[in-house]
């Protein structure tokens, strides 16, 4: 129960802080709005603190200057929550200082004035560098109050004096411009900091962006080298193998006496057809965003040995885990094409009769760890990374057909779902590939919590 109040409490807190700041918005303006947002509820707290230490001492109106206050910064939150900011900022700083410039003439208390200190550099913090403008206007206003309630033009103001505060009112109003200016300052502190730090984390976004577009150019440009050898290669057969089907048709031949010539041009098609198909494939990985929900790993994994091994004879099994169930945020499409890329090259790239395939699962603090031992035709270890490269098959099989771009697909499917696939080791007997997956801390599930 009190988890649950604690986790409504975050929530509540949490919608505050974010109201206003929406997606299709520029990082600077959600920060700043943000700002604004952590300013409100730490000037409403200070005022009502302010509010019920006048009150201890019995000075009501002092009390009620400070709940003024309150309803002003209300509607600066209400201007955020509807996109408003510019208007936002203008109301509070004018506000502010309309509330005490009436107070202080309502309680012809000289301190009062020292109020218009916090909305100067509040004002400071808040106003960009395209709003200078506004700001020295704003500033000069707060000033020129501050002057005249200070000097002798204040005889020209009208004075109530219904309030002949004492030195306890002195402290607590002072208490009130110190402890916000100081909050204020650790306030901006933190924001400048925070920013800091974005700064840091879009860099280095640039950068793996930066670095995924080179590697995608080089893949690119081998697929498109790949390409014209692997599209000229059916063509000259095509024209090959028609002008021999031209030239028995001449020579009267029978079909089954150019059947053969049928069966090569079809499977040159079935080739350049897979090849296609995996080009497509291919992209369509690169162009995927992988969605993070919430799966129980083992029985998915489970499910694509069992549907493979209902359509593929000789195949066998077995999964070993160190915990019954193992739960990750990842993406399951993803997820499953890498586990049936690994499986369908153990099932192909094997001469035994009983073909096997061992996997298994370990979960630590970090990573969740998945091998696949398979008892195929091994790899040499020189080729190890090579296998990850398109177009390139080791295998001297001459039945097994295949275009070389599937472990990179694998690979470049572990990459969106923060993962890494490599070879842990190889020989003659089979092989021994691993997924590592790194699971989520809560701060980075906790991207940006927006209230719509």
């Amino acid at each position: 129960m009190l988890s649950k109040i604690k986790k409504y409490i975050i929530i509540k807190y949490a919608r505050i802080i974010y109201n206003g700041v929406h997606k299709d918005n520029t990082e600077e303006v959600n920060m700043k709005t943000m700002f604004i947002n952590r300013l409100v509820i730490l000037y409403t707290i200070n005022q009502s603190i302010q509010a019920l230490l006048f009150l201890t001492i019995s000075y009501y109106i002092s009390s009620i200057y400070c709940i003024l206050i309150l309803p002003g910064i209300t509607f600066v939150y209400y201007l955020n929550g509807k996109r408003r900011y510019f208007i936002s900022k203008i109301f509070l700083i004018s506000y502010f200082n309309i509330i005490i410039f009436v107070a202080s003439i309502y309680f012809s208390h000289p301190l009062l004035s020292y109020y218009y200190l916090p909305v100067i550099v509040t004002s400071t913090f808040i106003f960009n560098s395209k709003e200078v403008q506004y700001l020295f206007s704003i500033n000069l206003i707060s000033v020129l109050l501050i002057l005249i309630e200070n000097t002798s033009l204040n005889r020209f103001l009208p004075s109530y004096s219904l309030d002949f505060l004492p030195e306890k009112s002195n402290i607590i109003i002072l208490y009130g411009n110190i402890s916000f200016i100081l909050c204020l300052t650790f306030l901006y502190l933190y924001y400048i900091n925070t920013k800091a730090k974005r700064l840091i984390n879009l860099n280095k976004n640039l950068k793996e962006s930066k670095k995924n577009l080179e590697e995608q150019s080089r893949d690119h440009f081998l697929f498109s080298e790949a390409s014209s050898h692997f599209l000229k290669s059916p063509i000259y057969i095509f024209n090959a193998f028609i002008d021999k089907i031209e030239t028995g048709i001449n020579e009267n031949k029978s079909y089954e006496e150019l059947k053969s010539y049928f069966s090569v041009i079809k499977h040159s098609i079935d080739e350049e057809e897979k090849f296609i198909n995996n080009m497509f494939d291919y992209n369509k990985i690169i162009l995927t965003t992988a969605k993070k929900t919430e799966l129980e790993i083992i029985s998915i994994i489970d499910s694509i040995l069992e549907n493979f091994k209902e359509n593929n004879n000789f195949f066998n099994y077995s999964i070993y885990k160190n915990k019954e169930k193992i739960f990750v945020k990842i993406d399951q499409n993803l997820l499953e094409k890498i586990v049936l890329i690994i499986t369908e090259n153990a099932y192909l790239y094997n001469n035994n009769n009983d073909k096997k395939l061992e996997i298994t699962i370990e979960e630590t603090k970090e990573r969740i760890k998945i091998n696949f031992a398979d008892n195929g035709i091994g790899i040499n270890p020189v080729f190890r990374e090579k296998i990850f490269k398109p177009y390139v098959r080791l295998n001297t099989l001459e039945n097994i057909s295949g275009t070389g771009i599937g472990l990179l697909k694998a690979r470049k499917a572990a990459k969106l779902i923060n993962a890494k696939i490599t070879l842990l080791n190889s020989t003659k007997y089979g092989s021994i590939f691993q997924l590592s997956i790194k699971k989520y801390t809560n701060e980075e599930n906790f991207n940006r919590f927006y209230r719509r």
